[in-house]
């Protein structure tokens, strides 16, 4: 008895020695936005709160959702609009208590630069009755085919509740279904074309969201072509006060997240007892000389890095040859404007809800009425939001407005530039140090930082757990839920 006394007492000793080496990992998310907010979220259920985060952010919490003022209402500045099977968008709306914001119907029209090609009428059975007119039956074939696009991606949820995750972009895409990723290497014009989609309708109503979206062309990537249309065909909404509220309280909420309101200029790799460890360089905005260092078991960039940014960081002493990041963002200016539309501009009779171009060289790529962050009202809203590449001179605006009260003006290196070049973007850039951008270059929206941002965090708690285990390829990534301190 005494024997097996002793054995059992040595048993508890051995667990509680190996249980106490898995300390508290203290962990740099760099970034405020949405990716930023999903990935502390994810960790914070993955660690069961057992865990020390910083997060990094030199502006304002919500990163590219943002709102601007026009009177005394707030205007959505950044992104606007969430779809319907969006499922961590709806999550975290849950989750925080918050409300959806229906997105008012608008009537539409698509402009080639001289004139409205196809407009919607107040009768649903005369829109279809001139779209069937136009582009044939085609338009209900692309409906079904971005439905089963969006119905294969989903598959990513039922991955990473089982706790999978992806060091690259790749490597998920292939995971989701194998043909994805050649969906990268093709342009959205020559993928439909390929699968007998008339020209006139990928020049009109697959170019015109595209532009309006994303400011680029049908020259994009097939995968983020048909995010595009996604969106343009999907039932959508918004968040009622502003899409912002997600990750500022995402992030606020949490107690264990520190939020530090400076500039990341430097991260360095330090090695030590064969684990990294990374020291972060800081520094206040309005204090730039003033560099200041903590360290890190773990670092996560919530940011993206291409050269084009307007804060750089850099990497010193990685073993490998460098981290670079290939690429460019494109530059988007929304321009609000409280005022009445010029319908003879755009060749019409009466003012639509809302004008997406088609036409590349245009100046201005979509004019539509918007809402406050409240919701629609009762009375007509007067404030119109107009995306451009460039800036827009007043005269030029003039040419787009019978008459203007007001002008504001935001502008944004708001998504990447795609292109069909092979990119080798990832996740994992090198133990302990993670992108959650990479995700960007299949798509850029809330939902897919949202599931960036949970791929990371899996992939950051289970490497971690693997550094205080004695077996290599240990996967034991806890699957139950917890309970998030909020």
């Amino acid at each position: 008895m005494h024997r097996y006394f002793l054995l059992l007492l040595a048993s508890f000793l051995l667990k509680h020695a190996f249980s106490s080496k898995i300390q508290t990992p203290k962990i740099a998310v760099i970034g405020g936005g949405i990716g930023a907010a999903s990935t502390t979220h994810f960790l914070t259920e993955l660690f069961n709160n057992d865990l020390k985060i910083d997060l990094y952010e030199a502006n304002k919490i919500g990163g590219r959702l943002a709102t601007i003022k026009i009177d005394d209402n707030e205007y959505e500045a950044g992104g606007s609009i969430i779809h319907q099977e969006n499922k961590y968008m709806q999550e975290f709306l849950h989750l925080l208590g918050m409300e959806h914001r229906p997105i008012r119907e608008q009537r539409f029209g698509i402009w080639d630069g001289t004139e409205v090609v196809f407009q919607e009428s107040d009768s649903k059975i005369f829109t279809l009755i001139k779209l069937i007119y136009r582009y044939g039956i085609q338009p209900f074939r692309l409906n079904s085919y971005i439905g089963s696009v969006l119905a294969d991606f989903n598959k990513i949820y039922h991955l990473q509740n089982e706790g999978r995750s992806f060091v690259n972009v790749t490597s998920m895409l292939t995971a989701i279904n194998e043909k994805f990723p050649k969906l990268l290497q093709v342009s959205v014009k020559d993928h439909l074309l390929n699968l007998g989609y008339a020209e006139k309708l990928i020049d009109e109503l697959v170019e015109a969201p595209l532009l309006g979206d994303y400011g680029q062309t049908t020259s994009v990537h097939s995968f983020v072509g048909c995010v595009t249309l996604a969106a343009a065909i999907g039932d959508l909404w918004a968040v009622k006060g502003g899409n912002k509220k997600v990750p500022e309280h995402l992030i606020y909420r949490n107690v264990n997240v520190n939020v530090v309101s400076s500039h990341v200029k430097k991260i360095r790799y330090l090695n030590e007892d064969d684990f990294p460890i990374y020291e972060v360089q800081y520094s206040n905005i309005d204090d730039v000389n003033n560099v200041m260092k903590n360290h890190y078991d773990i670092v996560i960039l919530a940011t993206p890095l291409t050269e084009d940014q307007k804060m750089q960081i850099t990497f010193e002493e990685f073993p490998a040859d460098g981290l670079t990041f290939s690429g460019e963002y494109q530059t988007t200016v929304a321009t609000f404007v409280k005022g009445d539309l010029n319908p003879n501009y755009f060749g019409l009779e009466e003012e639509l809800d809302s004008i997406l171009s088609c036409d590349s060289n245009a100046q201005i790529r979509s004019v539509g009425k918007v809402d406050t962050v409240e919701g629609p009202t009762k009375i007509d809203s007067k404030i119109w939001k107009i995306f451009s590449n460039a800036s827009l001179p007043l005269n030029v605006l003039h040419n787009f407005f019978l008459n203007i009260e007001e002008v504001k003006e935001v502008a944004w290196k708001a998504y990447p530039r795609y292109s069909t070049n092979v990119r080798l973007d990832k996740f994992k850039l090198y133990d302990g140090l993670y992108h959650v951008n990479a995700i960007e270059w299949i798509a850029s929206a809330m939902e897919m930082s949202a599931i960036g941002g949970r791929n990371v965090a899996i992939l950051a708690h289970r490497e971690f757990l693997q550094r205080f285990s004695n077996e290599p390829n240990r996967s034991d990534i806890r699957k139950d839920k917890y309970k998030v301190e909020l």
